[in-house]
């Protein structure tokens, strides 16, 4: 994955569930490993964003017959449909060189919500396997919460963030929209990986439950700061862990 261009067009293979099974477990890997390759996947994956409205533009301007030549190519020696994914990456691709013209320059304003639909496609990613193995150490996990709570601009310790039933594996930052992302990991000893996310994002909030891609969701918001717990635990269980962050964190 030489290329940004390259790294769009094995992803949405992947996504597109063209590639083969080595291939497929090999990225799976490596999705573990790149928080910021899984954050694009998790981008191009987000069929429910409003991918027709943004790039409506772009598409009008591409060059369409370049377009299906290139992506001739690249599917050789086993042609298949050409899939809406497939376009826009490749009009993407386009758009890093300037091919695409003036008209191509998109704002890529979201509404708010569209953060927990791609953390929500980049947890789909995980497995209880993904997250096995030993905790890192106390001091490990509170430099990792440090770092991170730093990042955005809240304090995160260890004694605020443990829960019943759940190991804390790791504190990580994501991004989105040139804002980052907090996520803490857990692997919980029943229903397998939860997380909670935290983004610097202003707006008082009551904590609300949504379900997405099969794994359900507990959402608030502070002064400051956006919150999302997500996992396969059941809504009780995710309301019960979510109002004993909210305190634990409001403290």
């Amino acid at each position: 994955m030489s290329t940004h261009r390259n790294v769009d067009e094995l992803l949405v293979a992947y996504l597109d569930n063209q590639l083969a099974r080595s291939q497929r477990h090999e990225l799976e890997q490596q999705l573990t490993r790149e928080p910021e390759l899984a954050a694009r996947l998790a981008w191009l994956a987000g069929s429910n964003l409003p991918f027709k409205a943004a790039f409506q533009p772009l598409l009008d301007e591409a060059p369409i017959q370049r377009l299906q030549a290139e992506l001739h190519v690249l599917l050789r020696p086993t042609p298949r449909r050409i899939t809406r994914r497939q376009l826009i990456a490749a009009a993407i691709g386009l758009l890093a060189v300037g091919v695409a013209g003036d008209r191509a320059f998109l704002q890529l304003n979201q509404p708010e919500e569209n953060w927990r639909s791609l953390v929500a496609q980049y947890m789909a990613l995980y497995t209880p396997e993904t997250l096995a193995g030993p905790p890192p150490s106390s001091q490990d996990l509170a430099a990792q919460l440090q770092q991170t709570g730093t990042q955005i601009g809240i304090t995160l310790l260890p004694q605020q963030l443990v829960l019943p039933g759940a190991t804390l594996k790791n504190a990580r930052l994501l991004a989105y929209d040139g804002k980052r992302i907090a996520q803490l990991t857990y692997l919980d000893e029943q229903y397998g990986p939860l997380a909670l996310c935290i983004i610097q994002q202003a707006g008082e909030a009551s904590p609300e439950n949504e379900q997405r891609l099969g794994m359900n969701l507990v959402y608030w918001s502070g002064s400051n700061h956006s919150f999302m717990l997500i996992g396969h635990n059941p809504p009780p269980q995710m309301n019960a862990l979510a109002s004993q962050l909210r305190q634990a964190l409001a403290s």
